[in-house]
């Protein structure tokens, strides 16, 4: 019967707790320097380790938990065989009842075994409480050069939480004036390339994707970026560029580029509705392989676009076009219509439904929540000209989901928009705005002139004048 337990107790993935006979290894101490760090949504746990040590995580959110009592708790996980960092994300920044939000620790523990033996002692329990990044303090940064304006800021992730598909950690670009290219592991520190091709013109877009994520070794970045003229650059690891400039068949200044998740085309769009698609090649003197889109729906300057279920692409005098294949583009007229500039658009999807959101000159906000066909022009105290907008999900614990009035359905969304007067904004449903002033800190750069915003998956950056950075993790 002993024996017969101990069989059960593996099959529950739990071989740690059961001390059960036969096994050929021993039990080992936990980690020392066991140290968590709060994030959005996330926490990042660090540890000295041993290397011949296998270690075990558990978490929860009761304070009493151990490495022995987890499996009755709320939100109890087990992670066997885990390295540090270990990230574990989608966590709950905390619940919300009757409006009002209350912070949600979590708690962890581990313990150690060696060659599959029995769990050691428990480590001591350690405690970190997720938070919404949008809503609490932006710090300020800047580039190494204060004389380069920046225009355009990307991310790429490269690995994945540990329980997760969500971005766990990558890397962010930043381009501006007179070609300038900074990158960035976390959002704060920048430094430029080591390769960049002289005499480019001023860049305004730069995004990237990786093909092999988790893959530390060779991660296949595709990094893209374009601005005036007809310029392009591109790299395949950040770290050296290339100039993709005759391979671009409009002379147009393309001001805005998606990547389309799952493939490896990118979309640019620019002045005189012009719209471009290409890929950035593996072998890098093969150059950049443009396609023109021949008919855009419009002769407007196009200065932000997105993908979603469909293509949506904004521009000057409150254009919208959108398209479902990337060929047909169709024009949309918001309602009320507006003659303002419309600067950049996202998209956020979830089982409950989909919104699209444009932001723009003196606070313009255009939403759509019917996939891209009706777009309404918001009424917002909002003056300033917005000029980026990026969106995560809303990690908050609701017993009971309430529809959201204004969408018609329940939204998890979290909208980010920053506008040219340093101040950033939050929304749940592309309606209703809470503006959260960016804080420009002790340091000397100029947050109140920002250009662009990204958005990790985890946290926001923000570029301006003057090498300016703004971020919120």
């Amino acid at each position: 019967m002993k024996k017969l337990f101990c069989m059960l107790i593996v099959a529950m993935v739990t071989p740690l707790l059961s001390g059960c006979p036969g096994n050929k290894g021993s039990t080992a101490e936990p980690p020392s320097k066991f140290t968590p760090i709060a994030g959005d949504g996330r926490v990042m746990l660090t540890w000295t380790p041993n290397p011949s040590v296998d270690y075990w995580l558990f978490t929860a959110t009761d304070p009493s938990l151990t490495a022995f009592n987890w499996t009755g708790l709320p939100n109890a996980h087990a992670y066997a065989n885990v390295a540090t960092p270990f990230y574990m994300c989608g966590l709950f920044n905390g619940t919300l009842s009757n409006g009002t939000l209350t912070p949600l620790p979590y708690y962890f523990a581990a313990n150690g075994r060696t060659n599959g033996g029995p769990g050691g002692p428990s480590s001591p329990t350690i405690k970190a409480t997720p938070y919404n990044a949008a809503s609490g303090v932006w710090a300020t940064s800047s580039t190494p050069s204060s004389s380069l304006d920046l225009y355009g800021v990307g991310y790429t992730s490269l690995t994945t939480c540990s329980n997760s598909t969500t971005s766990a950690a990558g890397s962010f670009a930043a381009v501006g004036k007179s070609g300038a290219i900074f990158t960035s592991a976390d959002g704060k520190t920048w430094t430029p390339p080591t390769t960049v091709p002289s005499g480019l013109p001023d860049l305004y877009a730069v995004t990237g994707y990786a093909a092999n994520l988790n893959n530390p070794t060779t991660p296949a970045q595709s990094w893209l970026a374009v601005g005036a003229g007809e310029a392009s650059v591109y790299s395949t690891d950040g770290i050296t560029w290339y100039d993709g400039l005759t391979y671009n068949p409009t002379s147009a200044t393309l001001h805005s580029l998606t990547h389309v998740a799952g493939t490896g085309t990118f979309f640019a769009v620019g002045d005189n509705g012009t719209i471009v698609s290409g890929t950035v090649p593996t072998i890098p003197s093969n150059g950049i392989a443009w396609t023109t889109i021949i008919t855009s729906g419009t002769t407007n300057n196009l200065q932000g676009v997105t993908h979603g279920n469909i293509y949506v692409a904004v521009g000057d005098k409150g254009t919208i076009v959108t398209s479902a294949d990337s060929i047909t583009w169709n024009p949309q007229t918001p309602t009320p219509a507006t003659t303002n500039t419309l600067r950049q658009v996202t998209y956020f999807a979830s089982s409950y439904g989909s919104i699209y959101v444009a932001v723009g000159d003196a606070g313009t906000i255009v939403t759509s929540k019917d996939g891209g066909v009706t777009w309404i022009t918001q009424t917002t105290p909002i003056v300033s000209n917005l000029v980026g907008i990026a969106v995560e999900t809303q990690l908050v614990y609701v017993a009971t989901p309430v529809v959201d009035p204004s969408l018609g359905f329940i939204s998890i969304a979290q909208l980010v928009a920053v506008d040219n007067t340093g101040n950033a904004y939050t929304s749940p449903n592309g309606y209703t705005w809470t503006s959260v002033p960016v804080s420009t800190g002790t340091t000397s750069t100029n947050a109140t002139s920002l250009n662009a915003l990204v958005s990790s998956g985890f946290g926001y950056v923000a570029v301006g004048n003057a090498g300016a950075t703004v971020s919120a993790f």
